[in-house]
């Protein structure tokens, strides 16, 4: 059992301990630390989360008077994130054809390619502004990525791939009855390469053919090309062969998340040689998303709860505005390691996590 699954049962068990069931969800207090490190007030915020497919959905809500900022998280809000990376924020129908709910997944240059429901695979371009249909599947679809001129997911227990111009579907390789065992997926060098559990990393070419596998790669975990993990100490470069040897230093015992250059734990960012740490401007939610992007909860300038992105290796930050709509519920925002997003009115605005750089 990893560090982090341990602090979550100490805090899910903890809580258990002193609230009594009252039918909504409420965020949860971390176990004993020797340093103060509270989670979030229930008084202040009401906070639902929601997994979905490969994210995870995140509604805050303020209620009452909130105390200033205090403790380990103190620090002025983030400037909007369209002001910090205006190039990945992106306002787009909220329906595609036919009037389904259009469902991003990813972002390449200036399309971004989602679901319209589980049915068909989407495109939009944000140069012409105009929706087209990628492949009809009529099946359940999940893990869906775009890169190289090819949208890749899986479906019936296979890798698919097809042309952003459209096309059809062309099975690349079979994976499984269930998604579930998929613990990575990448497209580059003309291949789609993926880790599953307990197997070598594997790859197969874009236009088909046969599969191969990363030799010494068993049990690793692909993170962003070319890099992928085993445990929290092993690096393995899956271009050249190379193993980094650069580990997290042994007094860094609670942490929820180490990518190819930087680590995370519930207070700070640090590189994994333990240099040049930085205490994060708001309380993550102990994930990182994309291997380099932390998801904050950071109080907007009026002081309402709000959340905030956080890239590890630029130390930047962007908010994230969450405003009510006209029945006064606030917008979820749905966390994902290629794409966040979340819908008001008929617009859904999608954040492109790559290019928070």
């Amino acid at each position: 059992m990893s560090d982090i699954e341990d602090l979550l049962k100490d805090a899910f068990a903890a809580k258990a301990a002193t609230v009594a069931d009252d039918g909504h969800t409420h965020p949860v207090p971390p176990p004993h630390r020797s340093f103060s490190l509270r989670w979030l007030a229930p008084v202040a915020v009401a906070v639902c989360l929601v997994v979905v497919a490969s994210g995870i959905m995140f509604a805050v809500r303020g209620l009452a008077d909130r105390p200033a900022p205090a403790g380990p998280y103190a620090a002025p809000p983030a400037a909007p994130i369209e002001q910090v990376w205006p190039q990945a924020v992106h306002q787009i129908p909220a329906d595609g054809p036919g009037g389904l709910a259009f469902t991003p997944a990813d972002v390449v240059g200036d399309l971004v390619v989602g679901k319209g429901e589980q049915e068909t695979i989407l495109l939009y371009d944000l140069t012409r502004r105009a929706f087209s249909v990628l492949a009809t599947v009529n099946a359940y679809t999940t893990n869906l990525i775009a890169g190289q001129g090819h949208a890749v997911w899986w479906s019936g227990g296979a890798l698919w791939s097809v042309p952003l111009t459209g096309g059809e579907p062309l099975r690349l390789a079979a994976l499984e009855p269930s998604p579930s065992s998929l613990t990575g997926l990448g497209i580059a060098n003309g291949m789609v390469v993926w880790s599953t559990v307990d197997s070598p990393v594997q790859q197969v070419p874009l236009s088909g053919g046969g599969v191969s596998e990363v030799p010494g790669s068993t049990g690793y975990v692909l993170m962003e090309w070319p890099w992928a993990s085993r445990g929290r100490d092993e690096l393995l470069n899956l271009r050249d062969g190379s193993r980094p040897t650069a580990s997290v230093p042994p007094e860094r015992t609670v942490w929820f998340g180490c990518g190819p250059e930087w680590c995370a734990d519930l207070l700070e960012a640090w590189r994994r040689d333990g240099t040049a740490a930085r205490p994060f401007p708001g309380r993550p939610s102990a994930r990182l998303w994309g291997w380099h992007v932390v998801h904050l909860l950071q109080p907007d300038p009026n002081g309402e709860r709000g959340s905030a992105l956080y890239d590890l290796a630029s130390g930047k930050a962007g908010h994230i505005m969450l405003h009510p709509g006209p029945s006064g519920g606030v917008p979820s925002l749905v966390l994902g390691d290629r794409a966040t997003y979340y819908r008001q009115g008929d617009t859904v605005t999608v954040i492109d996590m790559d290019a928070l750089r």
